[in-house]
């Protein structure tokens, strides 16, 4: 008997049958033999009022249903027409128990239906997408989908989606098919059963293996391809490439931008040119920056001679893979090898996967190895990053990715390791794509610089390099780990040393291990003094977790260097101790001792190498203390940094590199580069500068409400009803498209809890994504691309390390002056530099930043020819500090602040942006 499968789909007056809600719209079509046989569409008066937000959502409104049926009326025939169905929903857990709870209410018997869930299903065989929204879904997979959030047409959009999946799962390989019905266990209501099914089909069909796909060790594999480059076109003289570019971008019907030419003209010619100096750019938001310098480095670079491009997050970096590199690839007349580079620990390990117990698995480990295994019979790159649920990886991302000291694989899987084919795709390219943080960790081990003639750079983002640098360089040791590792290995040595003891032959091997064990132990101890005195630095810190600065007076106080020594010291004594036992045969082939002492060894040499800064006397350094408590136990880590890392940015930067371009929007701060100049190490640099190609002064618009209290007056909870106020009162009445920034990640979680109750009863229409509430930034991204009105509340890189391209953000709201938080130990460590300089690490640091932040975050906005921003700044330093005028100079020149109260800005924002 052929399968009939029931996709339902329920509009309500609310979300909670117990609160009184009620079903308004049924609508359901039915599928067999992967044809729609079936469809309803039923209007059901909810005996109540249907609420306002409602109406607006699905268009039903109270007059519509007035003459509707009531589901008692209807019971009957949704019964029997589901009845031996399978039953098939978006989110089915809703639809499901809500049409159960409306039966039982009226007396008829509850639903006892198989069910599957499409969402999961979705999830799992598509597991890269950003969204598994049904509105996103419809768009990607072109369902058919006339009417959001109508039952009917929600439904059909369904049965639609469902059909694709089935077919999805039949054309996967048998060997992938086979783990995910192993695994399917876990997954919700019946979807195993849909899993099983097409295993079953797959057995008996066994049908050849889908092009590209090839089957090594038990797994299904996607074959990796190193396209062959045309060098031809490089050897063609060209002396005016902005006639090249414009030629290019006109048979895209890409906006031809006199300034974007002019940028990559100079940048061409900087290429060709010998000269000592590097290029400095300044380049105004919605010039089209990336294009200005991807395409002169695509018709310079070729294999030998390379461009490596480095962007200042990972998320740009792929955003110019995903978006930018597709679109290159269109524009060129000849074919271009680009890569990308990212740390090692983001590449699936082939050889631990294969181990990987599938047995042993959580329920959530598993359902996200099912979309792991659909995804490796896509993927060439085995960045794990790529998969929508990596942010939930978890424990599970340490089960399967690389170390940072691991080798490419060798043995069976040495031809298809990830790793290995990514550094080999880098060598073969002409252009290669990375992220300052990458860059910053392997300047100096990069494998590409040893197979390469020459490399260019270009440092996109520049202005923020030096910064991540010096994050990257830092050094740690996880004082409280260790000691407890030590303590745990101290055990089991000595159990271990008493059992060989009970079975000594003469042999002079445990006097090896009483000596391994006293140096564990004086490590031990020295390490318990040394938490000791740390946490005399704390009697005045409260909460969970903090960090704490270490100034000169504490470390001298309580001896510090002194101690860290005696760390060092008892260390290599450990070592040594440790070494002459494994010497011994026995103990290095047993199967329990070695691989705990090789364990140990590892962490205490990454301890031994990190220590050694601690002692180092060295002008600019600092010393920051990390606590947190996990209940009643408590974890300290020691971090050491310097100030100033300018000069040996300089050197790796000219020893590595031909030439090196500088780009930003925000290089100078008042109107000078010597700031920058003095972060990256360059004391001469060649310059160039381009506007934006559109007259801000009638495209932007910057209000500063005067009917509100200072920020700077409220806490954080009186500052989130303020901002609150007026995203109700200001912005969410335009049914825009906002981005809302902060500095501080507590206040943008009080807002987003006060503005979601706002907006779920009076604004149902708008999205509301919130960092670290919403997702990954990718998927917040999309979804705020996508929606068609949406407030994202964001903070720390959404003010400079996001870019929104087509003007996805038409109003800005900034709710205090970027400014870092002046008691971060980092902060206090750059006072006390400056102090000790006779200056002030206000004017010369903090200050600076903020203003370059401040250009930045108002750069999100017009981006593209008819595009209009708006700017709304909750903070009144901007015009009555000491330092305003400083700060007013980061912005656009012609566009001034207007200062009015809440119902003047809304009435001129909504006649501006309508023009």
């Amino acid at each position: 008997m052929k399968k009939t499968y029931a996709i339902v789909d329920l509009e309500t007056t609310g979300s909670s049958f117990k609160r009184g809600d009620r079903i308004i719209q049924f609508g359901c079509t039915l599928l067999q033999a992967d044809e729609i046989i079936q469809e309803i569409n039923i209007t059901i008066n909810p005996g109540r009022k249907i609420p306002d937000i409602i109406e607006k959502l699905t268009g039903i409104k109270n007059k519509d249903v007035k003459e509707a049926p009531y589901f008692e009326d209807v019971c009957d025939f949704i019964y029997n027409t589901l009845e031996g169905c399978i039953f098939v929903a978006h989110n089915v857990h809703f639809d499901y128990h809500f049409l159960d709870s409306s039966l039982r209410e009226v007396g008829m018997p509850p639903l006892s239906l198989p069910a599957m869930d499409t969402v999961e299903l979705t999830k799992i065989l598509y597991p890269t997408l950003s969204s598994y929204r049904l509105g996103d879904l419809s768009n990607y997979f072109v369902l058919t989908h006339d009417n959001a959030h109508d039952a009917a047409s929600d439904a059909h959009a369904t049965a639609e989606l469902f059909l694709q999946l089935k077919k999805k799962a039949n054309n996967l390989p048998l060997v992938t098919l086979e783990k995910l019905n192993f695994l399917s266990a876990h997954c919700q209501v019946d979807n195993d059963s849909f899993f099983h099914e097409s295993y079953e089909t797959a057995k008996e069909i066994r049908s050849p293996l889908p092009q590209q796909i090839y089957v090594k060790n038990g797994l299904a594999l996607k074959e990796k391809e190193i396209l062959s480059e045309q060098t031809a076109y490089r050897e063609k003289e060209v002396t005016d490439f902005s006639k090249v570019a414009v030629r290019l971008m006109e048979n895209q019907g890409l906006e031809i931008r006199a300034e974007q030419l002019e940028m990559m003209q100079s940048l061409f010619s900087f290429h060709q040119a010998e000269t000592a100096l590097n290029l400095a750019i300044e380049a105004a938001p919605g010039i089209g920056k990336t294009l200005a310098y991807l395409l002169p480095a695509a018709y310079q670079a070729t294999p030998k001679n390379k461009v490596l491009i480095s962007t200042s997050t990972l998320l740009l970096q792929e955003q110019i893979m995903d978006n930018e590199k597709t679109r290159l690839r269109k524009m060129l007349p000849f074919e271009l090898q680009v890569s990308s580079l990212k740390g090692k620990t983001n590449i699936i390990h082939l050889e631990k996967l294969a181990a990987l117990a599938l047995g042993s698995l959580t329920k959530r480990e598993s359902l996200i190895m099912m979309s792991v295994f659909v995804w490796l019979t896509e993927t060439e790159s085995g960045d794990i990053s790529e998969l929508s649920q990596a942010q939930n990886f978890d424990f599970l991302w340490e089960k399967l990715t690389f170390e940072s000291h691991e080798a490419p694989l060798k043995g069976k899987w040495a031809n298809d390791d990830f790793f290995a084919f990514n550094n080999k795709k880098a060598e073969q390219s002409s252009l290669i794509v990375t992220n300052h943080s990458f860059l910053s960790h392997h300047i100096d081990d990069l494998a590409i610089f040893d197979q390469t003639e020459s490399i260019d750079l270009i440092l996109d983002e520049a202005h923020q390099f030096p910064r991540v640098y010096q994050d990257a360089h830092k050094k740690t040791v996880a004082l409280s780990i260790l000691k407890r590792r030590l303590k745990r290995f101290g055990y089991f040595l000595r159990d271990f040393r008493e059992a060989i003891e009970k079975d000594a032959n003469g042999d002079s091997l445990d006097y090896d291990l009483f000596n391994l064990e006293f140096a564990i132990d004086q490590l031990y101890q020295e390490c318990a003094y040394s938490e000791e005195v740390l946490m005399r630095s704390l009697i005045h810190e409260v909460g969970e977790k903090g960090e704490v600065y270490l100034d000169e007076n504490f470390q001298l106080e309580n001896g510090m260097k002194n101690i860290y020594k005696k760390i060092h010291r008892y260390i290599l004594e450990a070592r040594l101790a440790a070494m002459r036992c494994l010497d011994k045969s026995c103990l290095r082939n047993d199967p329990v001792m070695w691989p705990r002492a090789k364990a140990l060894l590892d962490d205490l040499d990454t301890v031994q190498v990190n220590l050694q800064y601690f002692f180092q006397e060295r002008a600019g350094t600092y010393h920051v203390l990390h606590f947190a408590w996990d209940k009643d136990l408590l974890s300290l880590e020691i971090e050491t940094n310097q100030i100033d890392y300018s000069g040996e940015i300089h050197s790796k930067i000219k020893d590595r590199f031909k030439r090196t371009v500088y780009l930003s929007s925000t290089l100078k701060v008042d109107k000078s580069l010597d700031y920058f100049k003095n972060k990256i190490g360059e004391a001469e640099l060649q310059e160039g500068h381009f506007d934006s190609p559109y007259n801000l002064s009638e495209r932007l618009r910057i209000f500063l409400p005067d009917d509100i209290t200072a920020i700077t007056c409220l806490d954080d909870k009186r500052a989130a009803s303020q901002i609150v106020l007026t995203l109700r009162e200001i912005v969410l009445p335009q049914q825009r498209k906002a981005l809302v920034l902060f500095t501080s990640n507590r206040l943008l979680e009080e807002v987003h809890n006060q503005l979601k109750n706002v907006v779920s009863a009076e604004f149902a229409g708008t999205e509301i994504l919130a960092q670290g509430f919403s997702g990954s930034r990718r998927r917040m991204h999309n979804r705020f691309m996508s929606a068609d009105a949406a407030i994202l509340l964001g903070s720390a890189s959404y003010w400079e390390g996001i870019d929104f391209s087509d003007q996805a953000v038409e109003i800005l709201v900034i709710t205090r002056l970027p400014f870092d938080p002046p008691h971060r130990p980092e902060n206090v460590a750059f006072q006390a530099y400056h102090q000790e300089q006779g200056k002030k690490a206000f004017y010369e640091e903090f200050l600076p930043r903020a203003m370059i932040r401040l250009k930045q975050g108002i750069g999100r906005l017009v981006r593209s020819r008819n595009a209009r921003g708006v700017v709304i700044c909750l903070d009144d330093r901007l015009i009555k500090s000491n330092y305003s005028k400083r700060m007013q100079l980061m912005l656009p020149e012609g566009v001034g602040i207007k200062v009015a109260d809440h119902d003047e800005i809304k009435t001129e924002i909504q006649e501006f942006l309508k023009k």
